[in-house]
């Protein structure tokens, strides 16, 4: 006989939201990465942070980092369309580093996602 790891109905009810969430990022994507969710997550908890300060906290390395918010960006590699979740913007102190943003789009989701599980 198997015992329910949830102690409460609470953390049943909590975990049943991480499920939802994944399911709203699904229909992003399909198979989407948990790096990829992860680093939306992050953008959308961040807005304004780098991409060196998001693999730092993230523990990413930068091919990682950058696949990724590539394909959360309006152009994914190889010219593909992208999701447009996420913005790359020219940081004025610092030519090099570019600073990441929520489109509307990814605002909207960012919704979507605090609705889903409400």
């Amino acid at each position: 006989m198997s015992t329910s790891v949830f102690a409460t109905e609470d953390q049943r009810q909590t975990f049943r939201a991480v499920l939802t969430l994944f399911n709203v990022l699904r229909d992003v994507e399909k198979d989407m990465p948990m790096s990829m969710a992860a680093i939306f997550a992050w953008v959308a908890l961040n807005e304004g942070g780098t991409q060196v300060e998001l693999r730092q906290a993230l523990g990413m390395p930068s091919s990682t980092a950058s696949r990724n918010l590539a394909a959360l960006s309006k152009v994914h590699r190889l010219g593909k369309p992208g999701h447009d979740l996420i913005e790359w913007v020219e940081n004025p102190e610092d030519r090099r580093a570019k600073l990441l943003y929520l489109t509307p789009k990814g605002k909207a989701l960012v919704n979507e996602l605090l609705g889903a599980v409400r």
